[in-house]
């Protein structure tokens, strides 16, 4: 249970790292970061339909969570409002985005995002835009460093509540499965499609639907997939 958690709460960073060097063009193309706890089951989490879960709910996460002491005053008022309402709040985690803005911005960097529909918030750039390694670097250190207390653990609970409900551990498996609700592909369309096609030659032209469509942007930024177009 403790590499789920600790997954959990890296999970943030690394998807708001990968976007924004997406959108600097400090990538290729089409680019995916999978969520690291891909492939691993909570002891107790078992299997669904789809596949091997992450954790067998999400108030089993809060109370993982809530054991730890580890916790900041503003993460555990949060966890202990989810736990008993049986969700993080949207405005719990507008303050938990809103605190990593601020503190990024007091450091020098203004980033920008957007508002997906479903409720995430996706990375669309930074100002200024880290040019070398040394300022990627910096970036990364200063995004962990407002993260810590504030947004690492929220956000990241937050978007599995929203785009993962079902707590797959395949992150494919959970965007083509909002993918067919969404109605942009078909039921033959599977995880493992998506998987080959992310890992192809680059490009989106191996997608068969409009990757940049909020629909899109919203199954991928749920499943804890980075994807940059360009």
């Amino acid at each position: 249970m403790t590499t789920i958690t600790s997954s959990v709460a890296r999970y943030g960073i690394r998807r708001r790292i990968v976007a924004l060097l997406s959108c600097a063009g400090m990538l290729v193309a089409l680019t995916a970061c999978s969520a690291p706890w891909s492939g691993t089951a909570d002891d107790k989490g078992g299997e669904s339909e789809s596949g091997t879960r992450i954790a067998p709910s999400m108030s089993a996460l809060f109370d993982q969570y809530l054991a730890k002491d580890t916790l900041s005053r503003f993460e555990r008022d949060v966890l202990q409002r989810a736990r008993k309402n049986g969700k993080i709040s949207a405005e719990d985690y507008e303050t938990a985005h809103d605190k990593q803005i601020s503190c990024m911005a007091e450091h020098g960097w203004r980033e920008q995002t957007r508002k997906l529909s479903n409720g995430l918030y996706q990375s669309t750039g930074v100002t200024p835009v880290p040019s070398t390694d040394a300022e990627v670097n910096k970036y990364m250190e200063t995004s962990s460093t407002c993260s810590e207390g504030t947004s690492k653990i929220i956000e990241s609970l937050y978007q599995l509540q929203q785009g993962n409900p079902g707590l797959l551990a395949d992150p494919y498996e959970t965007a083509v499965e909002c993918l067919h609700k969404s109605g942009l592909v078909d039921d033959a369309y599977t995880g493992r499609k998506l998987e080959n096609s992310m890992n192809g030659d680059g490009t989106s032209k191996n997608l068969p639907f409009d990757t940049s469509s909020d629909a899109a942007q919203s199954c991928f930024a749920g499943a804890g997939l980075a994807v940059n177009v360009g």
